[in-house]
Parts: C-alpha cells; sequence; structure tokens
C-alpha cells in the first residue's frame, strides 16, 4: 500500500508538473523568455466535501460523458467563482512561479521576494483572466469545457477524443461543437498579457507563442485526465 501511496502521490505530482509545464516551456525560448497560464480544469459545484478535493478536482473522480448533465448559469457561475480560488491553481502558481524565479527569467523582474511576487502575480492574473473570459464566453454559448472520460474502449481511440476535446466543447444537448470560449479565452490571454510583460516578451508573435503552448500543454493535460483515473483505480486507490 506504501508503494501504492507512493506512486499515486507522482502520478498527481506529474499532472502538476503538466499543467506548469507551459509556462516554463514558455520561459525557455531564448533568453528573456514569457510566462503563460496552465491549462484550467472546470468541475461541476458539489456540496460534497469529497467531489471538492483536489482529486476531484484533477480527474472528476472518473466521470464519463454518459454521464453529463448540463450546468444551469448559476452553476456555471459557482465553478467559476470556485475555480478562482481552487487549490491547483494556488499550487500551480507558486509552483510555476518558483521555476522562473530559479530560472532568473525574465531577467528584468529580478529576484528576491519582489521578482517571486511579481512571477506569481503574473500567473494569478492570467489564470484569473482565463477563467473569466471562458466563462463569459461559455455564457453567451452556452458551450461546457469541463473534461468527462470517454467511456471508449482501446488506447488510441481514446486518445483521439482527448485530443479532440481540446478544441470542443458540449452544448446544452450534450453534444459537442467547436469550442469558440476555450479557443477565444486562451488567445485572449495570450495576447492581453503582452501588456504587463516585460518588453523583451510583449510582442505579437510572443502571444501567438503562449497561445499554442496553452493549447498543446490542454491537450495534454486531458490525455491525462483520461487515463488517470484508470491508472488509480489499478492500483486500488481510485473509484472502483
Amino acid at each position: 500500500m506504501r508503494r501504492n501511496t507512493k506512486i499515486a502521490k507522482s502520478l498527481l505530482g506529474a499532472l502538476i508538473a503538466l499543467a506548469a509545464s507551459s509556462n516554463v516551456m514558455d520561459a525557455q525560448t531564448d533568453d528573456k523568455p514569457d510566462t503563460t497560464s496552465a491549462s484550467e480544469l472546470a468541475v461541476s459545484p458539489s456540496h460534497n466535501k469529497a467531489k471538492a478535493s483536489l482529486f476531484y478536482f484533477l480527474v472528476m473522480s472518473g466521470k464519463t460523458q454518459d454521464e453529463f448533465q448540463p450546468l444551469t448559469q448559476s452553476q456555471r457561475t459557482e465553478a467559476y467563482m470556485r475555480g478562482l480560488f481552487s487549490p491547483f491553481l494556488f499550487v500551480n502558481a507558486g509552483f510555476s512561479a518558483g521555476i522562473t524565479q530559479a530560472q532568473d527569467v525574465p531577467h528584468s523582474w529580478g529576484q528576491g521576494a519582489e521578482g517571486y511576487g511579481r512571477r506569481i502575480g503574473n500567473y494569478f492574473a492570467k489564470q484569473t483572466l482565463a477563467r473569466t473570459l471562458r466563462w463569459g464566453g461559455e455564457s453567451v454559448l452556452h458551450e461546457d469545457n469541463r473534461y468527462f472520460q470517454s467511456g471508449k474502449k482501446g488506447v488510441w481511440a481514446r486518445t483521439k477524443y482527448a485530443l479532440a476535446s481540446g478544441v470542443l466543447a458540449r452544448h446544452d444537448d450534450g453534444k459537442q461543437y467547436f469550442s469558440y470560449s476555450r479557443l477565444g479565452s486562451t488567445a485572449g490571454t495570450a495576447f492581453i498579457s503582452r501588456t504587463w510583460q516585460p518588453s523583451t516578451d510583449n510582442s505579437q508573435a510572443d502571444g501567438a507563442r503562449s497561445f499554442g503552448i496553452s493549447m498543446g500543454t490542454n491537450a495534454g493535460s486531458n490525455i491525462v485526465r483520461e487515463f488517470l483515473p484508470d491508472i488509480l483505480r489499478a492500483l486500488g486507490l481510485g473509484k472502483k
């Protein structure tokens, strides 16, 4: 059991690192990198404390697309508000800021408490902006970007579903369509955040690069979300 617990912690740590990797990768282009927000995970509201845990936030307890229920606007807003203060985003922001602090990027932000404060503030600002833009788009278009496991058989079929879900959102009828709220919020965050980046990282090209990294990281996170619950169940640590 101790071995299984260590493996589970490693898997959860890997997911956090994957989410943070968009920031780190964005911070390793040339000598004057930029930072970008991690892909966020939305969960449906719940008064069950167990379902509000970090594990539930990360993998939605293995919910499949057959279990999809459309959110009301009040539920969507509640999920948005909870997401702004989720433990995952705090951990991700602190972890990402720590890495870029150690790498001294952007160099102009300096070191010490002041430098770390600027970096962690940057991550929080981008995460808040991305969530706000996406919530607005979802509210107007009735799109739902939550990730549900495919329920399919076969690694390739499930991987294709996870990758496609990175650019698709469900409508109230449960069918998936192109996610304007996901693409719009990711692009908006990538380019709007240029306004507070150092002069060496505020070009349109930097914004395009940030957008690409965020979308790629979101696709990778979906693959982890698709398979992680099964891995944990196989280790006897997930929901049967």
